[in-house]
């Protein structure tokens, strides 16, 4: 009866230990834009995994399915430092409107959908649209909430559009 009781309590300390995870969790949705010097079919593959490495510092995704990444839909890679490493899979890149969604998964701390749509503003000059949601949950929730706070999401379009701009210069 002891053994029956202990695994009852055990089963009830997992039982609230998930309902406390769950309701913890906080989704934040966040759309930013900024325009480029040129045209969308020059933007649009700059926000391809292989793309996202001209521009950002350090980004290295590494290649789940296929055996090379490739910026089409149901592609999976990985990227991040160990720890922090995300899992993220292509669910639409659309060439021809000049839209890609990914779905992203860091098993320890966040899951999100980005979005990325590139509007043609004439013949060299686009807009770019970004909108993320973000489902925070676990120890490092609090970092990732001010990260995605309105004030650093719009610092991060700000500092997107100088990167991007820099590069277009130096090819």
């Amino acid at each position: 009866m002891i053994a029956f009781e202990a695994i009852l309590a055990s089963c009830f300390v997992a039982l609230a230990t998930i309902s406390f995870a769950r309701g913890t969790a906080r989704q934040i949705n966040r759309t930013g834009s900024f325009e480029l010097s040129c045209s969308a079919d020059t933007a649009f593959p700059l926000f391809s995994p292989e793309g996202e490495r001209e521009w950002i510092d350090g980004w290295g995704p590494t290649p789940v399915f296929p055996d090379t990444i490739e910026f089409r839909r149901d592609t999976v890679f990985r990227e991040g430092p160990p720890g922090e490493e995300a899992i993220w899979t292509i669910v639409e890149a659309d060439w021809q409107t000049h839209r890609a969604e990914y779905v992203r998964v860091a098993p320890e701390s966040h899951a999100g959908r980005v979005v990325v749509q590139i509007e043609p503003l004439g013949a060299e000059r686009s807009k770019v649209v970004v909108a993320y949601t973000i489902t925070v949950f676990g120890e490092h929730s609090a970092s990732i909430i001010e990260a995605f706070s309105e004030e650093a999401y719009a610092a991060k379009m700000s500092d997107w559009q100088k990167r991007i701009s820099a590069y277009l210069k130096s090819r």
